[in-house]
């Protein structure tokens, strides 16, 4: 069975590297069948060296230009929208891609039933000189079933490909919120990697094949590198509430938004969508208890809330919709005895860290 795959690039100002991204998809050994381009308003060269690369491309280049700024994940979720084939791939505008990736990940669509394939890969400096991979943040086996990979997890966009069907839910995601910051609507990466888990199969693939270039513009916040292990323990221990909140309202709106496919889909969504609502209605309530336990007044209080989050099942090991006894450990000292209140001396440092579920 032949796979078609459409490229999904979301550009805005990105002339310095993008040259280069152009050029590796072109080397592709699996030609996509299209490149959807959508430019947010770029100021710069990138929409010349887009028309320039698609007059000798070895596949179709559209080209669409918003006339008004759309912001990174409107205008990856468009892009998206434009694309035409049975798989879709994101593709930033400043990495570079390996000549057998699309080969890799089109062989596990055919070969398998999964949503959403996504792949590791190099983590370089500007240059393309490697630093890293994304290995550690992989989802915990080669093929997850639904529901069986982290509520807040999700792959790198550039790394995920996906089948079209999943479009059938792109009106719902302008209700939808980032759980980083609880202001905008998740990002493409996010959104994608959701409605892959809860409806799945999502496979991995190990290999790094992409080169993820991180330079000025791009970088990630590095405070704690070569920090002592106390330092590095301080973002677990004094994490900031608001970050909670965020998880907590985020997997709420999912578990909605999940209720509204059962009765507005067809009915085959029905189940999964259900069973999906349910767990990420378990999780945000998680988060809000853990947010009541640390803001209870006494401690009499504080501990009726841990003993319900344990009763219930939150702090359960080895299971991706719990915290395990890390976080458990950390409730009792930091939230029922207080020693939270210690935060004050660490909040400037702690307050710069963006952070993941703990």
């Amino acid at each position: 069975m032949t796979t078609s795959v459409s490229v999904a690039m979301a550009t805005c100002n990105g002339m310095r590297y993008l040259a280069a991204q152009l050029e590796s998809l072109a080397r592709q050994t699996w030609l996509p069948a299209e490149l959807v381009v959508t430019d947010d308003a770029s100021s710069d060269d990138t929409v010349k060296i887009v028309e320039v690369f698609a007059r000798t491309a070895p596949f179709p280049v559209r080209l669409h230009i918003n006339p008004k700024r759309l912001g990174y994940r409107a205008n990856f979720m468009k892009a998206a929208q434009l694309c035409e084939s049975d798989v879709i791939a994101f593709c930033d505008q400043d990495d570079v891609w390996l000549e057998d990736k699309l080969a890799v990940c089109i062989e596990r669509f055919v070969h398998t039933d999964a949503l959403l394939v996504c792949h590791n890969a190099t983590v370089t400096d500007s240059e393309l000189l490697a630093i890293d991979t994304l290995a550690r943040d992989a989802p915990p086996a080669a093929y997850n079933a639904a529901l069986s990979v982290g509520p807040l997890a999700y792959g790198l966009g550039f790394t995920l490909l996906f089948r079209r069907q999943l479009m059938e839910f792109a009106p719902l995601w302008p209700q939808s919120i980032d759980f980083h910051d609880g202001t905008n609507r998740e990002g493409h990466d996010q959104w994608f990697f959701f409605l892959a888990n809860v409806f799945g199969p999502i496979v991995y693939i190990d290999t790094p094949l992409a080169c993820y270039r991180r330079h000025a513009s791009a970088a990630t916040n590095t405070r704690w590198a070569g920090a002592s292990w106390v330092a590095r323990g301080l973002p677990f221990l004094f994490e900031n509430q608001h970050h909670w909140r965020n998880f907590a309202d985020s997997c709420a709106r999912r578990a909605e938004l999940l209720r509204e496919v059962a009765h507005r889909y067809p009915t085959h969504y029905a189940h999964a969508a259900l069973a999906g609502a349910e767990r990420f209605d378990s999780y945000a309530q998680l988060y809000f208890n853990r947010l009541e336990l640390y803001n209870a007044p006494s401690l009499v209080e504080r501990f009726a809330v841990f003993f319900r989050i344990r009763a219930s099942g939150g702090y359960r090991n080895h299971d991706v919709w719990a915290k395990g006894g890390r976080s458990a450990l950390k409730d009792l000292l930091v939230g029922v005895f207080a020693l939270g209140n210690l935060r004050k001396r660490f909040a400037p440092a702690a307050e710069d860290v963006k952070l993941g579920g703990h």
